[in-house]
């Protein structure tokens, strides 16, 4: 058992003197400030990013609020409309493809 030890040490002195013989390149170490200062960055930016997330999640669900309400004002108006003519229901059509399309296209750039 202690043989095997013994070579298992000289492995490892093996392979620490090789580690030792390759060359080191002469490029200076960064500088601790710098590296402290994009540490700090990167805590900030991932910090805000745990802030927004909750916002970003629920703008879909704004934007379906949002086209709800509108729709069910539209219904709501539709009810005192004197005599629903053509150009009323046009006017509702048209609104309710409006709203439906501003709706999917702020959901698809979220």
């Amino acid at each position: 058992m202690t043989d095997e030890r013994f070579e298992r040490d000289e492995d490892v002195r093996a392979w620490m003197k090789e580690l030792a013989s390759v060359p080191v390149d002469g490029r200076p170490l960064p500088d601790a400030r710098l590296l402290w200062w994009k540490a700090e960055l990167l805590k900030r930016w991932d910090t805000q990013r745990q802030a927004v997330a909750p916002i970003e999640r629920a703008e879909p669900i704004q934007v379906g609020i949002g086209l709800a309400g509108a729709v069910l004002l539209l219904g709501w108006l539709w009810r005192y409309a004197p005599v629903p003519s053509n150009t009323l229901i046009f006017a509702t059509v048209l609104s309710l493809v409006l709203l439906v399309t501003i709706a999917t296209l702020t959901v698809r750039q979220l």
